[in-house]
């Protein structure tokens, strides 16, 4: 009986210490699970705020195109005003010059029939001066 009872409280020792490894494996599972669990929080929070993060500079990358193509557009407007300004210009100058050549050759010509005219005449009185002393 003596061997019985010893077997019975080994039994029971069995099962207690059977009992606290059971315990104190539940309890690494569940520290396990809850550090896993915390890094799968840490893992979608991270995603998350770059997923915002990714998102802010979509859209401060899209504004500052928009801004940039606008100011170009603006340069491009600025620009063509210049070059119809400066067509203008050119075409009036081109117009002037036209005006004052056309001018100075109306004043050569007018010169010119002037000096042809003196001429003639000089060539006259010569021609006058020379027949009474020919005589």
């Amino acid at each position: 009986m003596a061997e019985i009872r010893e077997l019975k409280q080994t039994i029971v020792a069995l099962r207690e210490e059977l009992e606290r490894e059971r315990a104190t494996r539940e309890d690494a599972v569940h520290k396990a699970q809850a550090i896993r669990e915390d890094e799968l929080r840490q893992v979608r929070e991270m995603s998350s705020a770059l997923r915002d993060t990714l998102e802010s500079e979509r859209q401060d990358l899209a504004r500052r195109v928009r801004e940039a193509v606008a100011i170009a557009e603006d340069e491009i407007l600025q620009l063509k005003k210049t070059i119809s300004a400066l067509r203008d210009q050119t075409e009036q100058l081109n117009a002037g010059t036209e005006d004052a050549v056309a001018a100075v050759h109306s004043q050569y010509r007018g010169d010119m029939a002037q000096m042809q005219a003196t001429i003639r005449a000089l060539r006259e009185q010569l021609q006058g001066a020379q027949a009474p002393a020919g005589d």
